[in-house]
């Protein structure tokens, strides 16, 4: 059984990989348990069939979902049930968190290696090469640029998600057995 807070989590996930129709479709398949048509889904979910069958195909694209077809008895047309894709969901999101960790170093490298100017009137940063072609004042109100004071700060965040994402990534991978 999978806990509230981790529910959560995932369809938290699926709402800022996809969208919020996305998130509330696949809460319904999940909800369901097994197998559900587009019609019950709209019906489920009050969502338009439209959104039902675009948050479908971006599931289904992503590998968060599969179909399977049946054609109908009377009406002489495919329906389409859909379901979770349980099998693909860890690998998607062990994909996501290594190309987040991946931004996240390419980020932390960047902090480390610009020394950044800021304009304390608007917050404007501008590297040591642009800040010194405009004489260490801002171009847009001339106030004189300070030293970034955040820098240090931005530098020990992006390391600790770093080491979060690393541990997270570390302690999923399977266990072999010698």
């Amino acid at each position: 059984m999978t806990s509230s807070s981790e529910l959560e989590k995932l369809y938290t996930f699926i709402e800022r990989l996809i969208d919020r129709d996305a998130r509330i479709v696949l809460q319904a398949l999940y909800e369901e348990g097994g197998e559900l048509s587009e019609i019950d889904l709209a019906e489920k979910t009050g969502l338009k069939l439209n959104a039902i069958r675009r948050s479908l195909n971006l599931l289904a694209e992503k590998g968060l979902a599969v179909y399977r077809r049946q054609k109908h008895p009377e009406k002489n047309r495919l329906i389409f049930y859909w379901r979770i894709n349980y099998e693909g969901l860890p690998a998607i999101i062990e994909a996501r968190k290594r190309a987040t960790l991946e931004r996240l170093q390419m980020l932390l490298e960047r902090e480390e290696s610009i020394h950044y100017y800021v304009c304390p009137t608007d917050g404007t940063k501008y590297t040591f090469e642009e800040a010194l072609d405009h004489e260490f004042a801002c171009p847009r109100c001339g106030t004189m640029l300070v030293p970034d004071q955040d820098r240090e700060l931005r530098i020990q965040i992006i390391r600790q998600y770093i080491a979060l994402l690393e541990a997270e990534i570390n302690s999923a991978k399977p266990r072999r057995s010698v």
